[in-house]
């Protein structure tokens, strides 16, 4: 329960420090007088977002803190999943600086802003006047039933499995419409594949040594005559080697008379020895060289070829020919195996699709079950509300598809009056009736939810006198099991808090201030009197707010 709330410097208020107990708790105040500011505040501690226009001085930061007594079981667990140390006396706090940031702390830990709405979602809950629109959506409609069915796990595990099976219905939807993009494109595929395949490219470095090989053909003639010029130079009636030979034993007979004579004969020889293995390769390249002319035609038509497959292909090596070859290869092998791929793609989402299924049909019989409780609960509070031919119920309508929340249409019915149909919620236009309705369902939401603070902001709109009196039972009577506070002008619904709260504006020649204070017996007296008359308090008011409170001379 929340036990502690501190606001500092937020729009009206300067400084604020309430304590609250067990039970009903009611606040009033006149119009404008910060009701509305002091549950500003307290949504931050939902993570609602806020800027620098909250700063009431804006040089100093703004602090809204509050205390709740817990239970580690039922909290431990979400504690643990933020980081977060938990304490039977938990303190959340949030900060906002005149600088526009904002900083949230559980128990002084760091959290962000979701882990913060998340924790606060569980500690306590809000029900501000313009909610009562909500109970005209289905969404919301639904989220009661599930409250009720306990549907929580039920739900996080269908929502798990609708979105694998969305996943695998995208899968398939994807491979389909590649298999219809690349089937009408097969014919083409394959001709590209075909023309490749015919190429029979060979290694990476082909083209290469084709075209070399080709520019030797094509200098055939010259290099028959350089061939011939060196054999003859070599081996013929001038041939240089004997000569040299001869020379070489020439100086080698006077290295006697000198060192530079050695030196002559020895490199002399050295320039034989080396001459003569050139000749002798000379004479066996020429003797095995074939100009074939046939071959050169040959080697021409195979690089046009290849030539005209890079630039049609837009390849620069045989390598990405090659590339090409192989994606176009097992695209070719894709659409030919495609039946096969979307037939197991088909199964796997019909698989899904049952799993999810079955889920859906488990959540559909908790709810079945749920609104046999919700509807005679509603109904009979409802009859307590002024309401005594009520017709209340509320339709389960399966769909033939799968939905985010389930297979379901959920749609509450309402009638307030006797042998008038009931018709959907959301044709309902009296404030009054949506009132005493969302009280009901707030009652359920809260009761399932295991929240153990609940906040009601003049969800009392539209109604009055002994209806607005039954209300406040109601409301005393769901704070037998959790706290429940309650922000109201009614004096009836009021004086039901076991304490009561008044909300005032104190105001300077400076500044404008709210303020909060807990009321004493004789206060509360005269605080009531006035909801009922007016500033002008009548002996006969202050009779009737003394049996309101259960006062007794």
């Amino acid at each position: 329960m929340l036990s502690r709330l501190h606001i500092s410097n937020y729009a009206l208020i300067d400084f604020l420090d309430i304590s609250f107990k067990e039970g009903l708790s009611s606040i009033t105040g006149e119009t404008g007088a910060g009701k509305s500011i002091i549950l500003g505040a307290l949504s931050l501690l939902l993570g609602k977002r806020c800027d620098t226009n909250v700063l009431k001085n804006k040089d100093q930061k703004s602090i809204v803190e509050a205390e709740f007594v817990l239970d580690e079981m039922q909290f431990a667990a979400i504690f643990e999943k933020h980081d977060a140390d938990f304490d039977a006396h938990t303190i959340i706090r949030r900060e906002i600086t005149p600088q526009g940031k904002s900083r949230a702390f559980i128990n002084d830990t760091p959290v962000g802003l979701q882990a913060l709405k998340e924790i606060g979602e569980l500690l306590f809950d809000i029900h501000s006047q313009h909610q009562n629109l909500f109970l005209k959506e289905a969404t919301f409609q639904c989220q009661v039933v599930d409250a009720a069915a306990n549907n929580d796990a039920e739900l996080q595990n269908y929502a798990q499995s609708y979105a694998a099976m969305q996943q695998k219905l995208r899968e398939l939807n994807e491979f389909k419409q590649m298999l219809a993009k690349n089937s009408a494109d097969r014919s083409y595929f394959e001709f590209r594949l075909q023309e490749l395949t015919q190429a029979k490219l060979q290694h990476d470095n082909e083209l290469q040594e084709l075209e070399e090989e080709c520019a030797l053909l094509e200098n055939s003639e010259e290099i028959k005559q350089l061939l011939a010029q060196a054999e003859e130079i070599f081996n013929g009636e001038t041939a240089c080697l004997p000569q040299l030979k001869q020379l070489s034993s020439g100086f080698e007979k006077k290295s006697q008379l000198g060192a530079t004579f050695q030196e002559f004969a020895t490199r002399l020889q050295q320039s034989y020895i080396e001459l003569q293995d050139i000749a002798a390769e000379i004479s066996s390249y020429n003797a095995k060289m074939d100009f074939d002319s046939s071959r050169l035609a040959e080697l021409q038509t195979r690089i046009d070829v290849l030539q005209n497959l890079l630039h049609k292909y837009n390849c620069t090596t045989i390598a990405e020919l090659k590339a090409e070859q192989q994606r176009l290869q097992t695209l070719v092998d894709s659409i030919s195996n495609a039946a096969t791929d979307s037939e197991e793609l088909e199964k796997a989402y019909e698989a899904q699709k049952k799993a999810t299924w079955r889920i859906a049909e488990t959540v559909r019989n908790n709810r079945k079950k749920a609104i046999k409780t919700i509807v005679p609960q509603v109904t009979a509070t409802l009859q307590k509300l002024g309401m005594p031919s009520v017709a209340f119920a509320i339709e389960l309508e399966p769909l033939q598809e799968l939905q985010a929340n389930g297979a379901d249409a959920v749609r509450m019915l309402f009638s307030a009056n006797k042998n008038i149909a009931p018709q959907w919620l959301g044709e309902i236009s009296s404030g009054g009736e949506l009132s005493r309705v969302m009280l009901c369902l707030k009652a359920i939401l809260a009761q399932a939810k295991s929240i153990r603070t609940i906040v009601f902001d003049e969800i009392d709109t539209g109604v009055s006198g002994e209806i607005a009196e039954q209300m406040g039972e109601i409301m005393k009577e769901m704070a037998k099991n959790l706290q429940v506070i309650v922000i109201t002008h009614l004096p009836q619904i009021a004086a039901q808090g076991s304490v009561q709260f008044k909300v005032f504006k104190t105001e300077t020649a400076e500044t404008t201030t709210t303020n909060i204070a807990e009321l004493t017996k004789e206060q509360r007296i005269e605080e009531i009197a006035k909801m009922m008359s007016g500033k002008q308090v009548s002996e006969a008011a202050v009779l009737n707010a003394k049996h309101l409170l259960g006062v007794t001379e």
